[in-house]
């Protein structure tokens, strides 16, 4: 009797339930239906646009999107369509970085899942480093990254990942403008982990922030000089070595106006790294610092080791040139001589004597330059004004008519020649 009783109540409950299933369910259709109603109803008396931001205020983007796919279908020619496009774009990114969101933290837990499980292991070093890159990356959360990467520095101090946890470190710090603690990272980095390319980066680091992010006055400016030095001294082969000796040598030059120093930091690039790109340069720019200061015959000199070290260099020529005419135009000279108590200038001519040689070894070892013509017009002057040997500037004169013809100098020189016949 009491089984039949508890089947009857059994069989009872069992009917209620699927009483209150079936109107909670018809409660929601109706509701559902209601929305959809609504909806379409809205559709049709144009408040599309009202229904989907709704719809994405409330944190519906999947049924927003739907329905703004569906009424652009509809309707391409309706005046809402490009307001709806930009809508529907803003829909699908939020839905992307949810997405994205939640996978990031998916995975948080999975490498969180390594830690606790192998927590002394290059494995837990590799996943506390990887949590860090994506709560910086992927999450924008820079706290809880700094979180992750001191973690694994205190965690895991003789690892490859604690280098590169110090670096992302620093890194978060100057995009804060935080320098000082940037610094602080830095050179933890660079104590720490001295055998490694990276440690020379973050010295690099701390000198870009003292030469560049932090306000310039006396201090920052020594700070950066120690901090070139400090990578100098550490790392003197380093592979980065002569772009920091060129970077040390401009900035001797340009925020302590040192020429003196700057120019003996770009020897050592010539003198150590002579088959470095950068040995050119450097060249270069110990003349720019010899022409700004008119000390001609020191730029002179400097671009004829130039052109010793480079002889076959595509500009060369040009080279030459410029030796050239610096013997024939900044260092023309003339000497003072007193003869009855008047004053006499005498043209030196030793200098000019060096002019024509330069201008002569363009002519012989570069006759298809465009400096060649150039170089015998120069010549012919010299020998016709300043040395008064007329036939010998003909021959010059003469070379560029049968030589080149399609020269700029063709004219002149063909000029020049017929009045001297």
């Amino acid at each position: 009797m009491l089984n039949l009783k508890r089947k009857s109540i059994y069989r009872l409950n069992g009917l209620l339930i699927m009483a209150l299933f079936t109107f909670v369910s018809g409660f929601y259709s109706d509701c559902a239906a209601s929305s959809v109603k609504a909806d379409d109803a809205a559709v049709a008396s144009g408040n599309i646009i009202s229904i989907a931001k709704k719809r994405m205020d409330a944190g519906e983007q999947e049924k927003a999107l739907e329905l703004m796919k569906k009424y652009v279908q509809q309707y391409p020619e309706a005046e809402a369509a490009a307001e709806l496009f930009v809508l529907i774009a803003k829909c699908e990114k939020d839905i992307y970085e949810k997405n994205r969101s939640v996978m990031a933290k998916s995975v948080i837990a999975s490498y969180e899942q390594i830690i606790n499980k192998y927590p002394y292991s290059e494995l837990g070093a590799e996943a506390c480093f990887q949590i860090g890159q994506i709560y910086e990356k992927e999450l924008k959360d820079n706290d809880e990254a700094l979180k992750f990467y001191e973690k694994c520095v205190v965690e895991y101090p003789v690892t490859t990942f604690a280098a590169s946890s110090l670096y992302r470190t620093g890194q978060i710090y100057e995009s804060r403008e935080d320098y000082e603690g940037a610094i602080i990272a830095y050179q933890r980095l660079s104590n720490d982990f001295a055998k490694y390319q990276i440690a020379v980066d973050s010295l690099l680091r701390v000198k870009d922030i003292y030469a560049t992010k932090m306000k310039q006055n006396n201090k920052t400016i020594d700070k950066s000089i120690e901090a070139y030095y400090e990578v100098l001294n550490n790392y003197p082969e380093n592979k980065k070595t002569p772009e920091v000796l060129m970077e040390l040598a401009k900035f001797y030059k340009e925020k302590k106006g040192d020429a003196e120093n700057s120019i003996k930091t770009y020897q050592q690039v010539i003198e150590k790294f002579e088959k470095d790109p950068k040995a050119y340069d450097a060249y270069m720019e110990i003349a720019r610092i010899h022409e700004e200061n008119k000390d001609y015959k020191n730029l002179a000199q400097t671009y004829n080791k130039l052109y010793e070290a480079y002889p076959t260099h595509e500009k060369a020529d040009k080279t030459l040139f410029e030796i050239a005419q610096i013997y024939e135009i900044n260092l023309r000279e003339y000497k003072k001589k007193r003869i009855d108590d008047k004053t006499y200038f005498r043209l030196e001519k030793n200098n000019l004597n060096e002019a024509v040689k330069y201008y002569t070894k363009i002519v012989d070892n570069f006759p298809q330059s465009k400096y060649a013509p150039a170089a015998l017009m120069k010549i012919g002057d010299i020998l016709n004004t300043d040395m008064a040997n007329g036939l010998d500037a003909r021959l010059m004169y003469k070379a560029v008519v049968e030589k080149y013809p399609d020269s700029k100098e063709y004219a002149q020189a063909l000029e020049t020649y017929n009045k001297m016949r």
